[in-house]
């Protein structure tokens, strides 16, 4: 029977750079850990998130409940999406898309349930993020039926943990502009060590399982980013 559960959440973003990948990689994992079965589908001419699917399964940090695949346009996307939903083969569908402003955004976007756009906290950034929420305000005008479309959904990201005034005075600012996720991804080494080795709940299990007990402390660390991306992935789906 298909699985009319079926969600499909596509990461969006008008440029390059903004973390975009990195917060893919969180969710996935976020949903993964949660013992829901993931197809990634990466859109992205640079191959970065598939790749770090192989990478991950050669090391043994992936999970046999993630598949991943390659699209080059959008009705390979679409067809993907709807073999998944027709042999309830998925419960959650991860679009990752290219950094820029491509010419199927809007084709991309209108297949979705939600976007959801990393904006690092700094003036420039959000700059562009705002590019981004006016290409999605605007779509409202370019399709048949705007109430059809995806929400929209916007994570601070690269939030440092010790808030300073200025990264304050951002954040009330960003509440006022975007379509603000409650939680913030903050910069943490378990992020880096996730796009460098694997899937964060495999990357905990291997460092509990570690003979060396020095390594057993670091744990906290990626469970605490595990549960952040958790956060966000229950924040995105409530909206």
């Amino acid at each position: 029977m298909p699985n009319d559960n079926l969600v499909v959440i596509a990461a969006m973003a008008r440029k390059g750079g903004s973390g975009k990948t990195t917060l893919s990689r969180a969710l996935i994992s976020a949903a993964v850990a949660a013992n829901r079965r993931v197809l990634l589908i990466d859109t992205d001419s640079t191959g970065v998130l598939s790749a770090w699917h192989s990478r991950a399964d050669a090391a043994g940090l992936a999970s046999p409940l993630l598949t991943s695949a390659v699209a080059q346009s959008v009705a390979e996307v679409d067809q993907m999406i709807e073999q998944a939903y027709e042999a309830a083969s998925a419960d959650f569908v991860f679009i990752d898309t290219a950094g820029v402003g491509a010419e199927w955004s809007d084709d991309i976007a209108v297949l979705a349930d939600h976007i959801v756009t990393p904006v690092m906290l700094s003036t420039s950034d959000f700059d562009v993020g705002g590019q981004t929420v006016s290409w999605f305000r605007n779509l409202a005008g370019r399709v048949d039926d705007p109430s059809a479309l995806p929400q929209h959904h916007v994570v601070l990201n690269m939030v440092d943990p010790k808030s300073t005034k200025a990264d304050a005075a951002l954040i009330e600012q960003a509440v006022g502009v975007f379509p603000l996720i409650e939680t913030v991804m903050l910069r943490r080494n378990a992020y880096k060590e996730m796009d460098q080795k694997g899937m964060l709940h495999a990357i905990a299990l291997q460092k509990q399982a570690d003979p060396n007990p020095l390594m057993r402390p670091h744990v906290r660390h990626v469970v605490e980013a595990l549960e952040e991306a958790t956060d966000i992935l229950n924040n995105v789906l409530a909206a």
